[in-house]
């Protein structure tokens, strides 16, 4: 099938043959010398294309005019611009010889400007599609009929995304990632907190690891004059209740106030709840109270609506609403009622204390959970003395924000659905550097 005629494309009547050139192929109409086209019972399409040689040509090695045609050279590239349907370039490209320096060169193109055998325009489309989380490597290997090999290969080979400056507040977490041929369970995340940005990716979470990494960046940033480094930078450090970040935010950020985030001290706290709720199930033989701490244990939630409308219930042959119940379960178990209140006192007090009142309510929590004499909460107890500065040091406001890790855990969910889409990494740079592309808007490719 012949170019001059009216071409179909997934239904589409492409009568334009300048149109068509210039869309499929990203080419200038007047650049081709000849083009001929077969449509195959596949559904694939194959392009046979000459360009015109170009006018006053320099030699690229001496910038000599004196250029004579050395012959052609054929080449087959996959050009994979029409999504689904494979298309073929076989191109027919000339060679020129320099009379003055004896070099050969092969005439620019439009399609390729390697040895490879997919074109620029390919190329292009499979990192913009992989910019996505949903798009899986082997989901864009058959979008553009290539293997998945090939498209690792292309990403590999134009996204090497550098590290980030060390920003003024800086969020620390970790990924599990089981599978990473680094021998590690977990990678960590620095991020950026005020613009959400992933300043970087490490393939290890451990102590020894880190210190070293920011050695490196310490040591590479020096300056001799003023004796600071990058490290300078950080003015605020939030972090999870893991010790080993909190350490290494000590030795390497010195001057920085570290924070803990305020959802794992709540996590903490609600995980102490909910042992007292279960001990008292296990105790209690009446199954009737059984069943109001396992059916309805959501009422024991901060903020439950508790003043519902009363509904009818047959095992008490009454109408009980949710405050109802939960008086049922208090005058049954009174520390499981003093274990609720102590849970609520320290969430009112997580949400509504300023930077200035922190200190003395925390110090007023603390004697409270230990004069409290319940044994799950002892954890807790531990937990508000250990991390007494860094809980305190989380009330602080930066641009309107209390700073908090709930933003690197949204971060977190996204990484989690990047590798969940792609059933699992194992090359730990490629996660890396999958995980900034995607995550860091301004990130982009190079060719």
């Amino acid at each position: 099938m012949k170019l001059s005629q009216i071409i179909m494309l997934g239904g589409i009547f492409i009568i334009s043959n300048q149109k068509f050139i210039t869309d499929i192929l990203n080419i200038n109409y007047d650049q081709i010398e000849s083009i001929d086209s077969i449509k195959n019972s596949d559904h694939s399409l194959n392009f046979f294309v000459k360009l015109k040689p170009v006018s006053n040509l320099r030699c690229p090695y001496c910038d000599s005019c004196h250029i004579v045609g050395n012959g052609f050279t054929k080449r087959k590239l996959i050009h994979s611009t029409l999504v689904n349907r494979k298309c073929i370039i076989f191109y027919k490209r000339r060679r020129y010889l320099c009379k003055d320096c004896s070099s050969s060169f092969s005439e620019k193109n439009p399609f390729i400007n390697t040895g490879e055998s997919v074109t620029l325009e390919t190329k292009i489309n499979v990192l913009k599609d992989l910019k996505s989380i949903a798009n899986t490597y082997s989901a864009v290997a058959a979008r553009y009929n290539i293997s998945v090999k090939k498209v690792i290969q292309i990403f590999d080979k134009h996204v090497d995304i550098k590290r980030k400056p060390l920003p003024e507040v800086l969020s620390i977490d970790e990924h599990f990632f089981p599978q990473s041929n680094y021998d590690s369970l977990y990678m960590c995340i620095f991020m950026d907190f005020i613009t959400g940005e992933i300043v970087d990716v490490l393939p290890d979470r451990k102590k020894a690891y880190i210190a070293n990494y920011l050695s490196v960046i310490r040591t590479q940033t020096l300056n001799k004059y003023t004796h600071k480094s990058e490290l300078h930078n950080v003015k605020y450090v939030s972090i999870d209740l893991y010790d080993n970040y909190r350490d290494i935010a000590h030795i390497y950020f010195p001057k920085a106030i570290v924070c803990a985030d305020p959802f794992h001290v709540l996590k903490h706290l609600t995980e102490g709840f909910n042992q007292v709720r279960l001990r008292c199930r296990r105790e209690t033989q009446d199954e009737d109270i059984q069943y109001l701490l396992t059916k309805f244990k959501n009422i024991f939630k901060s903020g439950f609506d508790l003043d519902n409308k009363a509904k009818y219930n047959k095992r008490f042959k009454r109408y009980l609403n949710y405050r109802d119940i939960l008086t049922i379960l208090f005058d049954r178990f009174p520390d499981l009622k003093t274990a609720y209140e102590l849970k609520e006192k320290y969430i009112f007090f997580n949400r509504n204390t300023s930077l200035k009142e922190a200190e003395k309510g925390l110090a007023d929590l603390i004697l409270e959970f230990g004069d409290s004499g319940i044994e799950e909460y002892h954890e807790f107890y531990n937990l508000l003395i250990n991390w007494n500065k860094e809980i305190i040091n989380s009330f602080t406001i930066i641009n309107s924000r209390r700073i908090n890790n709930s933003f690197i855990e949204s971060r977190n969910n996204q990484i989690e659905r990047l590798i969940y889409n792609a059933y699992g990494y194992t090359n730990s740079k490629r996660a890396r550097n999958r995980i900034m592309y995607c995550l860091n808007k301004k990130d982009s490719y190079k060719i």
